[in-house]
């Protein structure tokens, strides 16, 4: 529903949260109105201001609860990349190691995995998809590693040294698809629906205590609307900006990958 924000760049996306929570004092407002045209306050009882307090509490409290999640999850972008990136410099080192048919073998997969992963399934994961074609560089790399072990068996005195060659490639080939597993479940998690929809209530809900606390007060209660507005603006705008860490303006970037595809 709300996927364009991703697109947006930090400025604007900024704007807009700010804005949607300005959205929400005006409704908060113009309900909390409604409710004193329908419902008088005709024993003149306002509502005791430790209301707020109460309310902002599991406000800040969920939102606090989101945002770690949200910033967990980019960590985790971060690390499956990084750790791809070190099983990847791991193969193309042993490669160094093997004749050289094998050797140009093993370093042209892993070249064109990369390839692979930085031009075509780096933006494929902003609308959660993969390449296919990069699991199937993975399966030949591990399908390598066995044509390894059978050339090893009649490579004479190079025979130890080639099945150690093999036995290493095939335990990077799995770091490698064990790190881009990560990745991608990274790149396809986000903050659910549900979760948003529970902040936004008790934003509204907070808005409206502001508003019925300074009914009488219309400066007061415009600067705390538009206080109110900032900063929680501000904070949804961190959760925004960093939900979805493969999409949007703060992707995160292949630049660890793209420095093995230069050394390699």
């Amino acid at each position: 529903m709300f996927d364009f924000i991703y697109d947006l760049s930090d400025s604007m996306l900024f704007i807009v949260c700010v804005a949607m929570v300005a959205l929400i004092t005006v409704l908060a407002a113009a309900a909390m109105a409604a409710v004193r045209v329908t419902w008088p306050n005709r024993q003149k009882i306002g509502m005791v201001n430790t209301m707020l307090s109460g309310i902002l509490l599991p406000t800040g409290l969920v939102i606090a609860f989101v945002a770690s999640d949200v910033w967990q999850q980019e960590t985790r972008g971060r690390t499956a990349v990084e750790h791809e990136a070190v099983a990847v410099a791991d193969t193309l080192r042993v490669a160094q190691h093997l004749p050289v048919e094998l050797r140009a073998q093993v370093t042209g997969l892993t070249t064109d995995y990369i390839r692979e992963v930085v031009e075509e399934e780096w933006p494929l994961m902003a609308t959660g998809q993969s390449s296919q074609r990069a699991e199937s560089l993975l399966d030949a790399l591990g399908q390598t590693a066995i044509q390894i072990d059978v050339y090893a068996k009649d490579a004479g005195p190079e025979r130890i040294g080639l099945q150690q060659a093999a036995e290493d490639l095939r335990r990077y080939a799995t770091q490698i698809e064990s790190a881009r597993d990560q990745r991608l479940l990274v790149a396809n998690s986000r903050v659910v629906p549900t979760k948003w929809t529970a902040v936004l209530v008790l934003l509204f809900v907070a808005a409206c205590v502001i508003e019925e606390l300074h009914a009488s007060q219309r400066r007061a209660m415009v600067l705390a609307m538009a206080l109110f507005s900032l900063g929680f603006g501000a904070t949804l705008y961190l959760i925004a900006s960093f939900d979805r860490p493969f999409t949007g303006a703060t992707v995160i970037e292949p630049g660890s990958l793209t420095l093995m595809l230069m050394r390699g």
